[in-house]
């Protein structure tokens, strides 16, 4: 999906900023509400997924699974609609800062006490989700935004909950498989069993892990050597 919406307004009131996170059905982007000049950030549904109704009802599913939790951990959903032109979005409160992935990319591992903030920012969010029977699916480091509190300090914002994950299990593209199979948990991969609160906490692991070495606890040459290695080997030791 270009950046066909960037400058653009939707429903009148929303205008649409920069990218700067992507997903299977779409990207995200920095805007403004118009009327109460106040930032917020919006994911819009690529306009080639809009025009299938399942998965826009799947994607309206995400923005009401989304708003169920408040917290402070927790880009929380303020509004979910489609515009004349048919554009389909979901609108958040204001994201601040960068992505996970982005930041690793581009410093590489963290010191102990950098990560264990983060990890246990995230923990704190995805308690408070699982608790109102929440699971986010697709826990990984795109998911995950890093930004600065009044106070300097930095804060964890995790995003995309409920969304729609590709199904690892019918994906035959062996030698490119999706990079988010590294975060998921063996069941997920499967396709035999519906993730739950365990397949939030593993990828929780996955990502704490990458904070600390650098790099993801397992990797292979290709899909059915990632899924072999996360079922059947144990992680080197950080060290």
């Amino acid at each position: 999906m270009s950046d066909q919406f960037t400058g653009k307004v939707l429903a009148g009131k929303y205008q649409v900023g920069d990218c700067f996170s992507e997903s299977d059905l779409g990207k995200i982007y920095h805007g403004t509400h118009l009327l109460m000049e106040k930032p917020v950030t919006i994911k819009i549904l690529s306009p080639a997924l809009a025009v299938d109704a399942n998965i826009v009802r799947q994607f309206s599913g995400e923005a009401k699974t989304a708003s169920r939790v408040i917290h402070p951990n927790i880009l929380n959903v303020t509004d979910f609609n489609a515009d004349q032109n048919g554009t389909v979005y979901i609108v958040m409160e204001a994201a601040e800062g960068d992505t996970l992935k982005n930041i690793l990319q581009r410093e590489g591992a963290f010191s102990p006490e950098r990560a264990f903030s983060a990890a246990r920012q995230t923990a704190a969010a995805l308690s408070a989700a699982h608790a109102a029977g929440i699971i986010h699916k697709s826990l990984n480091p795109n998911n995950i935004l890093l930004g600065r509190d009044l106070r300097n300090r930095e804060t964890v914002k995790i995003m995309n909950f409920g969304a729609l994950t590709p199904d690892y299990a019918q994906n035959d593209d062996e030698e490119n498989f999706h990079p988010n199979l590294k975060y998921t948990a063996p069941e997920q991969d499967s396709g035999i069993s519906e993730p739950d609160e365990r397949s939030d906490i593993y990828s929780l692991g996955v990502i704490f892990y990458e904070t600390l070495a650098g790099e993801t606890p397992f990797n292979g040459v290709n899909q059915t050597d990632l899924m072999f290695k996360k079922s059947e080997e144990l992680p080197a030791p950080l060290s």
